[in-house]
């Protein structure tokens, strides 16, 4: 049999299903945080809003997959305490970021989750980022420096502190996602799904017991926080309702369509695709807004630059990794 001509290789293909399944998780995840913005405007507490959605998500993915016959040990693995807490923290803080500022100025504000990867990979794994790769990380950071500058006086810092808060747990819940023994065992989308539905299953109702103890305590009389949701707001109806269409719906789709998209078009296709949130939730914002559905938000006049500035950044480590291949 004859050897290909070396430099002759044809490219990978990939299937169209992939890039379209990529493309509607971008989507997604703008969605979700037009969905966030109606939860404020409903008066949903982030704690609440955030566990209900979590917990009805993962029961449609059980429902879809089954438990499976390891659901226990998957249960009680060290990691899973991690990868959950990430994966709710990773949304609590984002539904607090946007409280202050318009979605699409969040969805570039939690991209300081990439240089802080870098910064964790370095410190902890001592994974040492290609030149490339760090130049890129830079590029991010300085689209987004502006950004936080933008933002009023009053709401700076505490923006400030919800996204990395935001970008610690996205990266909490990346690193213990790496290395949870049974995601790492998790080969097919269906068993993905599975293990995702059954840690955040059990995060999910852990936190809503606590949630449900700390009120009990606070209508008691014997501490009171703003931080935890009250009893009434526990069971504050539209709460429950716009969480369960939510995680039901939204985050159930995300889940499929990312490990879907990932198994078909690699990793860093679907990461290079997913740089483009926060042009999809511009553009879903400005829709909602002159459909009356959400706030007509101000242009702040820096934010095209940055996304252009951060995207080219994103795209900049996905080429020094696709380089180090």
């Amino acid at each position: 049999m004859q050897k290909p001509t070396p430099g002759l290789e044809r490219p990978p293909e990939y299937p169209l299903s992939g890039w379209v399944e990529a493309g509607l998780y971008v989507f997604a995840i703008a969605f979700l945080s037009l969905t966030y913005v109606v939860g404020h405007r409903l008066g949903a507490h982030p704690i609440a809003f955030v566990l209900y959605a979590m917990l009805a998500s993962a029961i449609v993915l059980l429902a879809i997959t089954g438990p499976g016959p390891n659901a226990r040990a998957i249960i009680t693995a060290p990691q899973t305490l991690s990868v959950g807490a990430g994966t709710i923290g990773m949304e609590i803080f984002y539904y607090q970021l946007l409280a202050h500022i318009a979605p699409a100025h969040g969805s570039l504000i939690v991209r300081l989750a990439i240089p802080v990867s870098m910064l964790v990979g370095f410190f902890l794994f001592k994974r040492r980022p290609a030149a490339l790769a760090v130049i890129g990380a830079l590029v991010v950071t300085a689209g987004i420096v502006p950004l936080i500058l933008l933002v009023p006086a009053a709401h700076r810092m505490e923006v400030l502190m919800v996204g990395l808060a935001s970008a610690a747990s996205f990266n909490l819940r990346g690193f213990s996602a790496e290395f949870h023994p049974w995601n790492r065992q998790a080969k097919t989308v269906m068993d993905k799904l599975q293990v995702t539905g059954l840690i955040v299953l059990a995060t999910s109702l852990g936190s809503i017991g606590l949630c449900a103890l700390a009120a009990f305590l606070m209508r008691l009389g014997l501490f009171t926080t703003s931080m935890v949701p009250t009893t009434a707001q526990m069971l504050h109806l539209p709460t429950f309702l716009l969480a369960a269409l939510v995680g039901s719906v939204i985050l159930t789709a995300m889940a499929y369509l990312g490990f879907s998209a990932v198994v078909k078009i690699t990793t860093e296709n679907f990461t290079a695709t997913s740089a483009f949130t926060p042009v999809a939730t511009l553009l879903l914002q400005v829709l909602a807004g002159a459909l009356g559905l959400l706030p007509v938000y101000v242009m702040e006049p820096g934010l095209l630059p940055a996304m252009g500035v951060v995207v080219g950044g994103v795209l900049l480590i996905l080429y020094a990794a696709r380089r180090r291949r």
